[in-house]
């Protein structure tokens, strides 16, 4: 039978004040779930002052209200995120959960990379936080239905408020990938990065369902498939959610116990364990290019000055990236990377795309490699003039120093004490895509590989500072001469 267990400082949520001989009411009609719309009840145990509010992980919170058939979450090792998955999959197999309609008894799978993680940490949960009297049958792998947290489990059989039975069926990476074909599912938690070809296999498990998944894990394999896959794309698919978790997120973390993590650690392991971060971020080029660069599109009635920069492409594709202005912020309001095209058809889609904007081009300084005033053995007359001949009045005189162009890049997107002044819309998906994947290479060059917004977009930031180091520098001239002046006359005066 389910093992009650001790509640932990860390974990935030609790089933056990659940009745199994509770009449089976509607959804939200049940008194324990009494609660207000986007607040979760919690069990946290109440502290000697009787008025003050319980704590809350407001990162579970919103994995648990996220409605993205995949989620991921990426944290650190005791931020809490194991709770979020074991706590999902007993509201899918109850039928309690409080923030999504379920309507049917529900069947899904814990998936777990070997058999005795399974044991000491998925099932354990499971176990933890699902009460006894809901279970009605433990089948087991190895050991003993009496205790079962001390053998491997095949499936719990689980009461749910349907008046039916759902079914959690616990497997691991080790069996194989035959061991996760023939079966149709609700719903999988994946507890750590599993094998991509299992990860694959469990969603055609959900198809016939039209079931959802979640993920929780510590990225500690680098550019694994996730990286690619997942993390580097996130913003192109819709029904996607990504979360992180850092031991500062989890209010039931001392921080005694954090300094203790922070001193028992590698340092190069800290930032995974601690913040949830791939460990091959120490290769990439703009370490510090945070979710916080990354924002919801948002109006300004009247931006200081509006950007668009073209990195044309021949083989490679031709990217471009329109930006705005606004007092001492860079905004990437939109980007377009498209290949195969004329010079024709991207003006045409370049145009069409400022005026959705709904920019005037006048207004507009546009940028263009310098490489686009070269002509060809196939074409007598450059890009940048054809862009000319297009609309397009393209500057081709940009700064294209790259490590300069990289720092004040690096430096925007987050200086010393934290301060941010370039922001990318959440829509630029190429353009995200690419930053969080530029790596240095050999020496002290980056890897020449999807780079071709950045590109377009280190023009801007080049141009910009140039505007703004002119700006600064053009003082009141009676002033200046005034403070040289000075400078001279103090010179004579001490040589």
């Amino acid at each position: 039978m389910g093992a009650v267990g001790k509640i932990m400082e860390n974990d935030v949520i609790n089933l056990k004040s659940l009745s199994a001989s509770a009449p089976l009411l509607q959804y939200n009609d049940w008194t324990h779930l009494a609660i207000e719309q986007k607040v979760r009840p919690t069990s946290v145990v109440q502290s000697n002052t009787p008025n003050q509010l319980p704590k809350q992980h407001k990162k579970q919170l919103a994995f648990h209200q996220s409605l993205a058939k995949s989620r991921f979450v990426f944290g650190g090792n005791r931020t809490g995120k194991s709770v979020c998955g074991a706590i999902e999959t007993i509201w899918y197999a109850t039928g309690l959960h409080p923030f999504i309609k379920i309507d049917h008894a529900c069947d899904g799978w814990v998936v777990s990379l070997t058999r005795q993680v399974q044991r000491d940490v998925a099932q354990a949960k499971i176990l933890q936080y699902l009460p006894s009297e809901w279970i009605v049958k433990t089948v087991m792998v190895s050991g003993s239905a009496f205790a079962p947290e001390h053998g491997v489990i095949d499936f719990i059989l689980v009461r749910n408020v349907f008046g039916t039975i759902s079914k959690i069926g616990f497997r691991n990476c080790e069996q194989g990938r035959e061991r996760f074909q023939g079966v149709s599912l609700d719903y999988v938690w994946f507890d750590e990065e599993p094998p991509e070809e299992i990860y694959d296999e469990c969603l055609l498990r959900l198809l016939d369902r039209g079931g959802v998944h979640w993920v929780t894990m510590t990225p500690l394999k680098g550019r694994s498939w996730v990286y690619e896959r997942i993390y580097l794309r996130q913003e192109r698919q819709s029904d996607l959610a990504c979360f992180w978790m850092s031991w500062d997120d989890n209010p039931y973390l001392s921080d005694e116990e954090k300094h203790y993590l922070i001193a028992n650690l590698p340092p190069e392991v800290l930032e995974s364990r601690r913040y949830g971060r791939f460990v091959a971020a120490d290769g990439l080029v703009f370490p510090n290019f945070d979710i916080a660069n990354v924002i919801e599109p948002i109006m300004f009635e009247q931006p200081d000055a509006y950007y668009l920069a073209i990195d044309p492409g021949y083989r490679n594709p031709t990217a471009v990236v329109w930006a705005m202005i606004v007092g001492e912020n860079l905004y990437v309001v939109s980007d377009y990377e498209v290949a195969g095209l004329t010079v024709a058809e991207h003006s045409q889609a370049i145009l069409q795309r400022t005026v959705d904007l709904g920019w005037d081009l006048q207004q507009v300084r546009i940028l263009i490699d310098s490489a686009a005033n070269q002509k060809t053995s196939a074409c007598e007359v450059s890009t940048a003039a054809q862009y000319r001949n297009y609309g397009l009045l393209v500057d081709a005189n940009v700064n294209k120093n790259l490590a300069q162009g990289l720092l004040e890049m690096k430096t925007l997107f987050g200086n010393a004490e934290g301060k941010r002044s370039l922001f990318i819309f959440k829509n630029c998906v190429h353009l995200i895509s690419e930053l969080r994947g530029y790596y240095w290479g050999d020496g002290e060059q980056p890897q020449k590989v999807n780079d071709h917004t950045i590109d377009a977009l280190r023009y801007i930031v080049m141009d910009w500072q140039r505007v703004n180091y002119h700006r600064n520098t053009s003082l009141n001239t009676l002033g200046q001469g005034k403070k040289d002046l000075i400078k001279l006359m103090a010179g004579k005066r001490f040589s």
